[in-house]
């Protein structure tokens, strides 16, 4: 499970593990904390325990040790001394992202041709009035990553995704940005999104 792809900047430090099918995890197990040991016993899915192996690894290529992860009443990670710690996984990648100085929310999401038809289900007349008649693939992956990554960076899985998440329109590029508007009652609050689309996933970060 080799490192796929690495991006720093001055507040943030993002690594991709590349997730190979043919190839065993080879993240050594007693480097491992006695939590997340107990979490990798728990699954039972092979594909499951290579997504899991693969983020410890992205964190500790990162970090340079394994950190000991914590987790919220949500599930959200955290780890001492950084601010913020986001992960997202799917059957070939795993990204983690860090920051010292800021709360980040991160994901990162495949192509999928179901979005075509759930894409009404998670993103509110406007937005998918913004992407024209034929919405591209691409752009629904990046409007849905972009909401995940919202509900990370608050710890917040309950929020609407289509009726308190909104996405202000983006041009779609390799790199892009736009924002998010979380609106809870009479609160609302706007936040920065950052896009990265190859050719096989988009992945979207924000901050806090």
């Amino acid at each position: 499970m080799p490192l796929y792809k690495e991006h720093r900047w001055e507040h943030f430090h993002l690594a991709i593990w590349s997730i190979e099918a043919e190839e065993s995890p080879d993240f050594p197990l007693t480097e491992l904390s006695g939590s997340d040991q107990k979490r990798l016993q728990e699954l039972k899915n092979p594909n499951r325990k290579a997504e899991f192996l693969a983020a410890r690894a992205a964190l500790a290529h990162i970090l340079e040790e394994t950190p000991q992860i914590e987790y919220s009443s949500n599930g959200a990670p955290s780890i001492p001394n950084w601010k913020g710690l986001s992960i997202s996984h799917n059957k070939d990648y795993a990204a983690v992202m860090v920051s010292r100085h800021f709360k980040v929310g991160l994901d990162l999401e495949a192509y999928r041709p179901q979005m075509l038809q759930l894409c009404s289900r998670y993103m509110s007349k406007q937005e998918l009035g913004a992407l024209g008649k034929e919405p591209e693939l691409e752009m629904l992956a990046a409007y849905w990553s972009a909401k995940e990554a919202l509900i990370k960076v608050n710890d917040a899985p309950d929020l609407d995704l289509r009726k308190e998440i909104r996405i202000a329109p983006f041009a779609k590029g390799r790199s892009a940005v736009s924002r998010g508007l979380i609106r809870k009652g009479k609160d609302q609050e706007i936040f920065p999104l950052y896009f990265k689309m190859e050719n096989n996933y988009c992945l979207c970060f924000t901050l806090h």
